[in-house]
């Protein structure tokens, strides 16, 4: 990589950083300012924040090595993340109302405001815990990027990735993130679906164009299931992948950002047609890249999208498109980092302190001192696993679950019963955990067959909804189904007064 590439990609930093700055001084002066962005984000700014967030280091490195290792199966996990927006579209409406009307920035805020504070740490901490893996995802896609282009020790890489990703989330917040996402996912589109393929599936890359790589790679590769089965596709991929809003923080921060509900609608409906088609296309990409460059990167796969860039793209583009993906990659680590220290500081911290802080200013501090110490937990994680989208999938499925049966029970049944809800909490979260850890792995393989041992959810959600009803009729003659007002619309109307305490819902009377 040339001087020139090295100065587009400072200089394209340098207004990232200013970005942040600006957005900083002029509009966060609360931990909420940083959290949720005001709450009052527009259709745009929030799908294309929503899409950009999904197609950092994931979608882009983490991608095109799958499709390199693996070939088209590795497409899977795009694709079931893209469509999981559209299937999220008949809870979108009941979600925004939800937490609009509790003021929530957290999914345990959903659950602690009718279950109690246990409800609310355990929700928060598997959120908090599974955004941490997940920043350390992404910067382990921009620490390689970095390593490979600028030829730094990739430990000296993962450091200042994550110093500049703490320094990014800490001064702007969501919004400074959401609007520099604007600028990565235009130049993403152009690069990674227009410009490089073109390239790699041209004369230069000499591949035969797409049909030339489908006929040439090895059979598993153009294989849907590939080596996988089916049985981890669906169980590993898909189910999770489907049910993850509902049980994943950033989908509530989100919502919680957006200024009514049908901006929220409509921001969803954005997310899957921005994100689904460079999503395959780098998996493609990945494909070609096996023909070209043989098994020379299969030690590390995340090598191979930097490399393709230099190899293929012109000084200038090089450097431009480079600062694109990471600066998606970091801004998609400074989302992840921001869900993580929501879930921290609100369904955590906050219930055990149980004291309100004395000013705006206070609360914004204890955020970003949060922030801070989760951002030093990721870099030990970064030291633990180097498979981008293997750690994605894995906190994907363990929240799904823990916490899909639970919510689903804490918003739509009026009848559910506390006991019930924190049961089937423990019992679906130990079930995956116990069927997932790797020295339970021989064991349930030898007994229970692939699907068992690949899909650990296909066993932890069913247990998870039997104990649940179980549970609950045996417990509902108790009476234990907590605060509903917000989560029901006729219970709110019942209660006049939740108009008199949060007045600045009026506007939005209509389609409350």
């Amino acid at each position: 990589m040339g001087i020139i590439d090295v100065i587009v990609i400072l200089i394209y930093f340098v207004m990232l950083v200013l970005v942040g700055l600006y957005v900083a001084k002029k509009y966060v002066k609360s931990g909420e300012d940083a959290a949720v962005a005001g709450r009052d984000l527009g259709v745009f700014l929030g799908g294309v924040g929503k899409a950009a967030n999904s197609a950092g280091g994931s979608s882009s490195v983490g991608g095109t090595s799958w499709g390199y290792q693996f070939g088209i199966v590795g497409s899977w996990y795009a694709v079931s993340e893209g469509l999981s927006y559209l299937t999220y579209l008949p809870f979108v409406k009941q979600i925004w109302r939800i937490v609009h009307r509790g003021r929530m920035a957290s999914i345990g805020a959903v659950f602690g405001y009718r279950w109690g504070n246990f409800a609310r740490i355990f929700a928060g901490l598997m959120n908090a815990l599974a955004y941490t893996g997940f920043t350390a995802a992404q910067i382990i896609a921009t620490g390689t990027i970095i390593h490979v282009l600028l030829g730094w020790n990739y430990m000296l890489a993962l450091l200042v990735s994550t110093a500049v990703v703490i320094f990014y989330c800490v001064a702007g917040g969501l919004r400074a993130i959401v609007i520099t996402d604007v600028i990565q996912m235009s130049l993403i589109i152009v690069g990674l679906f227009i410009i490089l393929p073109t390239v790699i599936f041209g004369h230069a890359g000499d591949v035969g164009g797409i049909s030339g790589v489908w006929s040439r790679v090895p059979d598993f590769m153009t294989n849907l299931a590939g080596d996988w089965g089916w049985p981890y596709v669906i169980g590993a991929i898909l189910i999770p992948c489907f049910f993850m809003p509902l049980t994943l923080q950033a989908d509530y921060q989100y919502q919680a950002s957006m200024k009514n509900q049908n901006t929220a609608f409509k921001s969803y409906i954005m997310v899957p047609f921005l994100y689904i088609p460079v999503s395959i296309m780098v998996v493609l990409m990945g494909m070609a890249a096996f023909l070209m460059y043989g098994d020379e990167f299969m030690a590390d796969g995340n090598l191979v999208l930097p490399t393709m860039i230099e190899d293929f793209l012109p000084t200038g583009l090089i450097g431009l498109l480079l600062a694109a993906i990471l600066s998606a990659t970091m801004s998609t680590s400074s989302t992840c980092l921001l869900c993580a220290t929501t879930c921290l500081v609100e369904d955590v911290v906050h219930p055990i302190r149980k004291t309100k802080l004395t000013s705006e200013k206070a609360g914004l501090k204890e955020f970003r001192v949060c922030m801070i110490i989760l951002g030093i937990a990721t870099t030990a994680v970064t030291l633990w696993a180097t498979d981008i989208i293997s750690i994605i999938t894995l906190g994907y499925a363990a929240s799904v679950g823990g916490l899909f049966v639970p919510v689903m029970a804490t918003i739509f049944m009026k009848k559910a019963t506390k006991t019930a809800v924190h049961t089937s909490m423990i019992v679906g979260a130990i079930t995956y955990v116990t069927i997932a850890l790797p020295w339970f792995y021989d064991f349930w393989l030898a007994h229970l067959g692939d699907i068992i041992a690949d899909a650990p959810l296909v066993i932890a959600l069913p247990v998870a909804a039997v104990v649940f009803f179980v549970v609950n009729a045996i417990t509902s003659k108790k009476g234990e189904h907590g605060n509903i007002d917000i989560y029901f619309t006729d219970e709110w109307e019942k209660s006049p007064n939740n108009w008199e305490k949060h007045p600045e819902l009026l506007k939005d009377a209509e389609v409350l």
